[in-house]
């Protein structure tokens, strides 16, 4: 009784925000930046599966796709698809200059030397930006035609939400199909298997390791350029919170599970819009708390994921 009376009183007080509509508007609002992390997550665990790499800079990967499209929206005037395309192509160039100027040449010195070097060219990255166009925040616009918003009852849904939730599921089904039954695919499962083995049959490893950071990078542009629409603007340092939060959901998932990082990356973007949801708005900036939270647990209680991480490229 004594704690029912406490409950009520921290809702009155503002504490506390819980009920229904509430908590199903909140799930929805997340929706988007779920999506946004899972393909992060399917990023980092495509390359980290292939080569053993935690590829830091993939954030700034994130970022670059994010810039690209928005200076080609205003200051090219193009429409939103080839703004996207252009983003796209700007994230795979950053994505393979990487991994054959960074990572290649140290691929054979150790977890520690690639780890160093991943750690190295995302601060660089970030940095050369920073210098090269300050810290501000840039404005990023969104098209009249994703502005519409529609109500299911007393619930909120806006156009934006829903077509980068549906867009990130068909993206994931498609990649999941693409492993499992394409040749390119199938070779890329060998080569996560067992690089040395799959050279022996044929398969040129280092063309694999290539298409795999095309295609974790081209995913990091589309979630860039969501990110610059849901939020309304980029910044050189906005790939920081966001691509730690992909990597913990692809832990979270599982390291090397494409499946189970996509779900960790809806659940990890509920569960942060969650946490700050039910706290009062000047408590709202702990969103990152939360990340590290679950990242403390997974690794206390679960190391090796939510799901099966000894099998790769499920």
């Amino acid at each position: 009784m004594y704690r029912k009376h406490i409950w009520v009183l921290l809702k009155e007080k503002g504490v506390f925000r819980m009920d229904l509509t509430y908590i199903l508007q909140q799930v929805l609002n997340a929706l988007s930046l779920g999506s946004m992390l899972a393909l992060l997550a399917v990023g980092y665990t495509m390359i980290y599966g292939i080569l053993g790499l935690i590829n830091f800079a993939h954030g700034e990967v994130f970022m670059i796709g994010a810039f690209t499209a928005m200076y080609a929206i205003t200051g090219l005037n193009l429409p939103l698809a080839a703004a996207l395309l252009l983003a796209i192509c700007a994230s795979v160039i950053t994505g393979v200059l990487l991994e054959r100027l960074c990572y290649r040449p140290v691929q054979e010195s150790g977890d520690i030397t690639l780890f160093i070097t991943s750690l190295a060219a995302s601060i660089g990255i970030r940095s050369l930006f920073i210098m090269l166009l300050g810290s501000r925040s840039r404005q990023f616009p969104m098209p009249e035609y994703l502005q519409g918003i529609h109500f299911w009852g007393e619930i909120l849904v806006t156009d934006l939400n829903l077509i980068i939730f549906i867009f990130t599921v068909i993206i994931t089904i498609v990649l999941s199909i693409f492993i499992k039954k394409t040749k390119l695919g199938i070779a890329m499962r060998g080569v996560s298997y067992s690089k040395k083995t799959a050279e022996t049959m044929g398969i040129n490893s280092n063309s694999i390791i290539v298409a795999t950071f095309v295609i974790g990078s081209a995913l990091a542009a589309v979630a860039g350029v969501a990110w610059g629409l849901q939020y309304g603007n980029v910044r050189p340092a906005m790939g920081y919170h966001p691509g730690i939060s992909g990597f913990i959901a692809a832990v979270l998932g599982g390291v090397g599970n494409i499946t189970g990082a996509a779900i960790s990356g809806f659940l990890l973007g509920i569960g942060q819009v969650l946490f700050v949801a039910f706290l009062p708005s000047a408590y709202s900036g702990f969103r990152p708390l939360f990340v590290w939270i679950v990242l403390f647990i997974i690794l206390f209680y679960k190391p090796t994921g939510l799901f099966r991480a000894n099998i790769k490229w499920e």
